[in-house]
């Protein structure tokens, strides 16, 4: 007898639970579907940024992880050159960011030896891949942790970084009544999943539309993403002193719960295609919702953090020297095949730099946020303004986002 496909193993599982218990929150739908011990979208190593569903920056240039390791370095040297810097990845993917990281910090001698390098993966399979990449490439210690092996070690010194993490767990789907605000349930009928309004699911879903001042208008969606805020505060709980850096998409609280976001934020991602049939293929496809920063800000603050700066992945990545990485015109003008360099491949090297800080691609799209625990530098270099280094951060430069209509953040 054939063996049953993942996803129609999952299906069944979720359809179970849904039996046993009613009607369950869209944020635990969304957590077996990502998160399933052995069937989730992660857990089975699907997501990650292969390339399969989508790519993250790490996967399109080089650049990203090198960059970061400069920022990363000036955080350390800054920081009094401790004698041991922890940089801890979560959701470190395929590895090639790390990879990248690494060889860059490399070039200062002083930091690489300083350097230990942690990545925070759940999935066996994406452990795995980052091992067989990461192998005899580097001599900075790597290790792997999960979050029970980080809370049972004593504060530390280092960097925290999440790229692309957040916004794919799990997010509660609330949406404006007449009476008040409901809570989209996932129920079954005939076999088949489908949404239905019930009250709010709990307290904590509560006390946030409260304290965000989120009023929907009839018929209006938020996703409300209640563990993003949880885990900011943790990760700046694990430092004695250093960063937490996240680089996502999202906006400020004033822009992202606006009534032109009728279906809020969430999107699912499927072989290089987005839509919103949210309920179909569990386990095997994407899941994400666009973060609220102003949420973040304010849970790390409880914390005691402050938060150093929020700005565009453009913005950070050009005032590291982002365009140090541009292929020279010649290579790509034909010049370069003289010398054995492959126009073509320097064509591609140079758009997809593009892609990671031009306005209207993923420099735009994305946000950086940086955290400061403890007593360090306000004026990092990434913060700086990347024509005029040093006249103002962007903690001191608010960014202000243009709003886009739901027809456009879906495009993008």
């Amino acid at each position: 007898m054939p063996v049953s496909h993942p996803s129609d193993r999952l299906k069944s599982e979720i359809a179970a639970e849904i039996a046993t218990r009613g009607p369950i929150p869209f944020a635990r739908f969304m957590e077996l579907c990502l998160y399933h011990p052995t069937l989730g979208y992660y857990t089975r190593g699907i997501g990650g940024g292969g390339g399969r569903d989508y790519v993250t920056s790490s996967g399109i240039h080089r650049a990203f992880g090198a960059l970061l390791a400069r920022q990363v370095e000036e955080m350390w040297r800054r920081g009094g050159r401790p004698d041991i810097f922890q940089f801890v990845e979560f959701g470190p993917g395929e590895g090639r960011f790390a990879a990248d990281f690494m060889r860059e910090a490399t070039r200062s001698p002083a930091f690489a030896a300083a350097l230990r390098y942690v990545l925070v993966e759940a999935s066996p399979a994406l452990q795995e891949r980052q091992r067989s990449r990461l192998k005899g490439r580097t001599s900075i210690p790597v290790s792997w942790a999960d979050e029970a092996g980080l809370d049972a070690r004593a504060q530390f010194t280092g960097c925290l970084f999440a790229n692309e993490v957040l916004d794919a767990f799990p997010v509660h789907r609330v949406v404006g009544t007449p009476e008040g605000p409901r809570e989209i349930h996932v129920a079954v009928r005939d076999g088949e999943f489908l949404e239905t309004p019930l009250p709010l699911s709990g307290p904590a879903l509560e006390r946030f539309l409260a304290e965000s001042a989120i009023a929907l208008e009839p018929g209006q969606e938020a996703d409300i993403n209640l563990a993003a805020p949880c885990w900011i505060a943790w990760t700046v709980g694990l430092l004695q002193r250093g960063h937490v850096v996240v680089v996502d998409y999202g906006y400020e609280a004033e822009d992202l719960y606006v009534p032109e976001r009728r279906r809020g934020t969430l999107l699912a991602y499927h072989l290089h295609r987005t839509h919103e049939d949210f309920l179909e293929r569990p386990g095997e496809q994407d899941l994400t919702a666009h973060l609220d920063f102003t949420a973040l800000r304010r849970a790390a603050e409880s914390r005691g953090a402050r938060c150093l700066g929020l700005t565009t992945q453009a913005r950070f990545l050009l005032a590291l020297g982002a365009l140090d990485f541009l292929p020279d015109p010649s290579v790509a003008d034909g010049e370069g095949a003289r010398e054995g360099i492959d126009p073509v491949e320097a064509i591609r090297d140079r758009e997809a730099l593009k892609e990671l800080v031009l306005p209207g691609r993923m420099g735009e799209r994305f946000r950086v946020l940086v955290l400061g625990v403890g007593d360090v530098p306000r004026d990092l270099a990434g913060l700086s303004r990347p024509w005029a280094r040093g006249e103002e951060t962007a903690a001191t430069a608010p960014l202000s986002p243009p709003r886009r209509s739901p027809a456009e953040e879906r495009e993008n």
